[in-house]
């Protein structure tokens, strides 16, 4: 429930999100600061509204008493300029390759290695046909 977006709740699941909310204020505040970083993503259009956005959310999560809130502020000060170039390469992100770097990874892991290159970089090219989680 806390991990969901807002939108997607059921109205009970609302309703008890918000009883959390009440009777734990500090988690309440991480919620509702979860929501607003979500809602830059969603709402500026452009980089500057983005920049403003970004600060304000920045400026709250350091006044908070919340070592986490602060730890995030901190990092996406550190990590300004990409932060913002998503909105200057009108919403690119790097995920699908560091997706697929995840995946090269687990294909290292599983085989402890590989001595042969040729044959690792065939595996690689063949990463999109093997299935890699489990049947539950």
């Amino acid at each position: 429930m806390l991990l969901r977006n807002e939108e997607s709740l059921e109205p009970e699941e609302a309703e008890k999100l918000q009883e959390v909310r009440d009777k734990f204020p500090e988690l309440g505040t991480v919620v509702l600061m979860k929501e607003k970083l979500r809602n830059v993503y969603k709402l500026a259009d452009d980089k500057v509204d983005a920049e403003i956005s970004l600060e304000d959310w920045c400026s709250e999560a350091e006044s908070s008493n919340i070592k986490e809130l602060k730890s995030m502020a901190k990092t996406l000060r550190t990590h300004w300029a990409g932060v913002l170039a998503y909105w200057t390469t009108d919403g690119v992100t790097s995920a699908a390759v560091e997706g697929f770097n995840n995946k090269i990874r687990w294909l290292v892991k599983q085989a402890y290695g590989y001595h042969d290159k040729e044959y690792f970089r065939l595996k690689i090219f063949d990463l999109p046909n093997i299935k890699i989680q489990k049947e539950l």
